[in-house]
């Protein structure tokens, strides 16, 4: 069966914007910024380079940094200029929102990459998914605390994330992956997402850090960096924005299938005391909807 289709398909963990993880998207904002100001630092001629800022044509200046530097999440996405005045009045609006726009902003663990799905596939394709998870159970997965980078698919964008802890990843997202791959090669697609860290991405810039990278001894033939607040700690030693956190954990009872548009929901069982799971505490969030 061709690997062609009709819909661009992926398959992912949501992860729900809780004030945690918000928290820990700007951490991960300000460790690419000084990044990318740390690149800048090492050399002004790279501004000039088109290459530096990954399809943008090299304009980009110091003071346009900001324009280059997203979050994840598109609700902390604020003009630089404005985002002191703004800040508070946003945190407001995002408290009285919380609840019902938990999942409007595009956070994931992926599980599978992209594939294509034809359309008289798509009733069999969800329907075996379901299936084949008809037991799995509700599960509690851990972040490191540690902000590492990645360098996306296509070399376009390189993302400040939290990664899954190993033993986590072993013990419940390979098995999960595993599942999935028997269901994508019944259906002869392949998933592309394999033998990677598992990770959420908080934040992104489309400027090309291979320079920094180098000049730092680092592969920039890898697609992972590790704790890569490292290589900046020590001129920011007493910046509490490059603090380390603590680990952190989300309650995982569902994925998600997005077969072009529609998202189908696809929920776990639950362990009878965590049917209404309520966080123990502000570390993590539900991957379940209020």
């Amino acid at each position: 069966m061709s690997n062609q289709g009709d819909f661009n398909s992926y398959i992912y963990i949501p992860v729900r914007s809780s004030e945690e993880v918000r928290k820990r998207a700007k951490v991960c904002h300000a460790v690419l910024r000084k990044l990318v100001e740390k690149q800048f630092a090492l050399g002004t001629g790279q501004w000039k380079d088109p290459s530096f800022c990954l399809g943008k044509g090299g304009e980009t200046q110091k003071g346009e940094i900001s324009r280059h530097l997203f979050y994840q999440l598109d609700s902390l996405n604020v003009d630089g200029r404005k985002q002191e005045e703004m800040e508070e009045e946003m945190e407001e609006k995002m408290a009285e929102k919380m609840a019902e726009e938990d999942f409007k902003d595009p956070l994931h663990v992926t599980i599978a990459g992209s594939v294509h799905v034809k359309r008289h596939m798509i009733t069999s394709f969800i329907g075996k998914i379901r299936e084949e998870l008809n037991n799995q159970y509700s599960f509690h997965l851990f972040f490191g605390g540690n902000v590492d980078l990645y360098r996306s698919q296509k070399h376009t964008k390189y993302f400040c994330a939290h990664s899954v802890k190993r033993e986590q990843q072993e013990l419940y997202i390979n098995s999960l992956i595993g599942k999935i791959n028997k269901i994508l090669n019944h259906f002869g697609l392949t998933n592309d997402y394999v033998d990677r860290i598992c990770h959420v991405s908080l934040a992104y810039t489309d400027i090309c850090l291979d320079f920094l990278l180098q000049n730092k001894n680092l592969d920039i033939n890898s697609t992972f960096w590790p704790n890569i607040e490292k290589i900046i700690k020590d001129e920011y030693a007493t910046d509490e924005d490059v603090t380390t956190y603590d680990d952190f954990y989300i309650y995982v009872n569902r994925i998600c299938v997005r077969v072009g548009k529609k998202v189908y929901v696809i929920p776990f069982k639950h362990f009878d005391n965590e049917f209404d799971y309520t966080e123990s505490n502000d570390s993590g969030g539900s991957s379940s909807e209020k």
